[in-house]
């Protein structure tokens, strides 16, 4: 790729990030029905670009697409209404099984992993509604501040680590740029940013607590090992995308792709941070 073509995408880049990344900052920080439909919006989103990557090449039912953009969204922006995760996934399970169902009457392709898709998007876009909205304001605000700084502070301290200290790649059949040392950089970055977060200053001046009462040690450990699984994410979308010969899973976003390709590290790590909250307490 030439200079000029670097210089180009990368303004591309930078120019979707100042568009899209204060109206998602704002919605986040409002919470309530607006970030519930924003993110409905994403799960449908996310589900459509799964539903199409997943049949790529294959001979799905003309609507397929639809109906898990659909069923996917619904049932995440019903977790807008209860104060658990659990009746919103019970739902989406149950319209998952519609899909099905529409998918086998008209001969479609299996749908196992279609089915798992939607359920994986869906589940951890659930998840993140009740981290913001069941939890009063600035606490769940500051749980959903938690889990976006772990997750930027493990992209990006792996992308620098990587390229300033290289050394043997990660998984060069499935990512070819990620190295072990951008792994352990990742890691390392994002236990320093949740340590800081869960500092009593922090936790005073906002009147927060931490998930479980840890302290900034226990939250160090969480960032840490909560980047891995961020990469492990990374990772997991990245084998589909290879498998079905796909490049990017849509075009939502000009110079990043789609929703899943921004979105691939917060899924996995939401779920499992979701999860954790509501067996240790938030």
């Amino acid at each position: 790729m030439t200079a000029a073509k670097i210089d180009s995408s990368l303004k591309t880049r930078i120019r979707s990030v100042a568009i899209f990344a204060p109206i998602v900052l704002i919605v986040i920080y409002a919470g309530g029905p607006a970030f519930t439909v924003m993110m409905a919006i994403g799960a449908g989103i996310g589900a459509w670009e799964w539903s199409r990557m997943v049949t790529h090449n294959a001979h799905p039912p003309r609507h397929l697409a639809h109906a898990s953009a659909v069923a996917t969204g619904v049932a995440t922006a019903t977790a807008g209404m209860v104060d658990s995760p659990l009746p919103s996934f019970c739902f989406l399970l149950a319209l998952c099984f519609l899909v099905f169902c529409y998918n086998f009457s008209k001969k479609g392709p299996k749908a196992g992993l279609l089915i798992f898709g939607l359920l994986y998007v869906g589940f951890s876009m659930i998840m993140m509604i009740w981290l913001r909205n069941a939890h009063g304001d600035m606490q769940g605000l500051f749980h959903m501040i938690t889990l976006l700084f772990i997750v930027w502070a493990s992209d990006s301290c792996a992308y620098f680590t990587g390229r300033t200290f290289g050394g043997p790649k990660l998984a060069p059949k499935i990512s070819p740029k990620k190295t072990w040392s951008g792994f352990l950089g990742s890691s390392v970055g994002a236990g320093i940013v949740a340590a800081l977060l869960a500092c009593p200053p922090v936790l005073e001046k906002f009147s927060v607590h931490t998930i479980g009462n840890w302290g900034w040690l226990g939250y160090f450990v969480l960032g840490f090992i909560m980047a891995m699984f961020g990469q492990v994410g990374d990772l997991f979308i990245s084998i589909f995308k290879r498998k079905f010969g796909v490049k990017d899973t849509g075009t939502l976003i000009p110079g990043h792709g789609g929703i899943l390709d921004r979105i691939d590290a917060l899924l996995l790590v939401a779920l499992l941070f979701g999860v954790l909250t509501g067996v240790v307490g938030g």
